[in-house]
């Protein structure tokens, strides 16, 4: 075992977040099923793809109940693209398929003309421990059609044709809509800060 699980229920770029961490020198494994997870420092919620298909799989996995339970008792968890925004109640991508619900709020379609982003876009930041060793308008990669508009935890944001949640955060819960693990030395230096906040760097 190591110190960040990565969790794989069958969608998301496990092999880059894992190899990610590990390229930082930090202990990380997979884990398919509840019974891996185990107590690490660090568990990484991916997810790529529709929402709903995101959300069914996460749960149908048997994953939903640990990671509550983790985020409730305050340990650190890391949600990544569609894992962050499995974080709130909802997407109008999958009309009544709900969220984890940990975060108030609802995911929308981004009205820029030509979507999915899929490209570097900047960052506007607000002060907050996980973003305190990057630059102040970080460039970071996106790929994706539906996004927060808004949110009390926000913590980052990107213009995309409108403005929009590129980061959130409450308490040990980090969420961020962009790829670190795709996003050269600024995404590996937020995933080298939010592993030393967890605790899982020595």
């Amino acid at each position: 075992m190591g110190r960040v699980a990565v969790i794989d229920y069958g969608i998301g770029n496990l092999g880059s977040a894992t190899n990610a961490f590990r390229h930082l020198g930090i202990e990380a494994y997979t884990a398919t099923t509840p019974s891996e997870l185990g107590d690490p420092e660090l568990v990484v919620v991916p997810g790529v793809g529709s929402f709903g298909a995101c959300i069914e799989a996460f749960r149908s996995r048997g994953f939903a109940g640990p990671v509550l339970k983790r985020i409730e008792a305050g340990n650190a968890v890391l949600g990544i693209c569609v894992g962050m925004q499995m974080l709130f109640e909802g997407s109008e991508e999958s009309p009544g398929v709900s969220g984890l619900g940990v975060l108030a709020g609802k995911v929308a379609r981004m009205s820029h003309r030509r979507l999915p982003e899929m490209q570097w876009n900047q960052l506007e930041l607000a002060k907050h421990p996980s973003l305190d060793q990057l630059p102040r308008h970080p460039w970071m990669y996106f790929v994706h059609s539906y996004s927060v508009v808004e949110s009390e935890s926000a913590i980052a944001w990107e213009e995309f044709s409108g403005r929009y949640v590129a980061a959130v955060a409450d308490g040990n819960l980090i969420g961020v809509q962009f790829h670190p693990e795709k996003s050269s030395a600024g995404g590996l230096a937020l995933l080298r800060r939010v592993a030393e906040l967890a605790g899982a760097v020595d």
